[in-house]
């Protein structure tokens, strides 16, 4: 607030000619600091993002320019689909990742207590070698039994019946046409049933052949 005496100077400086300057008001410090703040947070977030595309270019040049790793390998069909459909209700289907198992019940093979193969078992040994010579594969041929003791003068135990019923599956294979190199035969007798012996079903599975067929190295 002017007091009285500035007022009268101030008018006789006017009257005489005086050029009077007016104050001039500063702007507040506060205020230049807040819009340098804007400027300073614009600039890094326009760097940000230019340094964000940057790397996504670079990124995308690495993932064109790098070789893709590609699996030729072939993978091996060791059964034919067909073939299997068809035999079903006579032959069983277990595949894993490089190996498949096929089961077929003794009773469809052989006569009761015999390693000799019957007329039904002939034909489904007939069409299963059709597809082993389409489709190549090491085969392993497993005799398996229940645990009820034989004992005659052919079979004196359960590792006999079961090693000539392998032997004489292997034989049929062989007679069809299978490369000998291709087969092997073994007899388990009762050591690895897949059910318990203590029921007449549960016997009747453990009594079977498997055709454990997997690919050559």
């Amino acid at each position: 607030m002017l007091t009285e005496q500035q007022l009268v100077d101030m008018k006789r400086r006017f009257t005489d000619g005086e050029q009077m300057e007016l104050p001039v008001a500063e702007p507040d410090s506060w205020a230049l600091s807040y819009v340098d703040l804007l400027l300073l947070m614009v600039t890094l977030f326009v760097l940000l993002l230019s340094y964000q595309h940057q790397e996504l270019e670079k990124a995308k040049k690495a993932i064109k320019n790098e070789p893709v790793q590609v699996d030729y390998t072939p993978r091996v069909t060791l059964v034919d689909r067909v073939y299997i459909n068809d035999l079903k209700g006579r032959v069983s289907v277990v595949e894993s990742n490089n190996q498949v198992r096929l089961t077929m019940s003794d009773h469809i093979l052989f006569l009761p207590g015999d390693a000799a193969l019957s007329r039904t078992g002939e034909r489904v040994l007939d069409e299963l070698s059709v597809m082993l010579n389409n489709h190549p594969s090491k085969v392993l041929v497993e005799g398996h039994t229940d645990n009820e003791a034989i004992a005659t003068p052919r079979f004196l135990s359960n590792w006999e019946l079961s090693s000539a019923r392998a032997s004489s599956v292997t034989r049929h294979l062989i007679a069809m046409g299978i490369s000998p190199n291709r087969l092997s035969a073994i007899g388990y007798a009762d050591t690895r049933p897949v059910e318990k012996n203590n029921t007449v079903l549960g016997r009747a599975k453990n009594r079977r052949v498997e055709l454990v067929l997997t690919a050559f190295e």
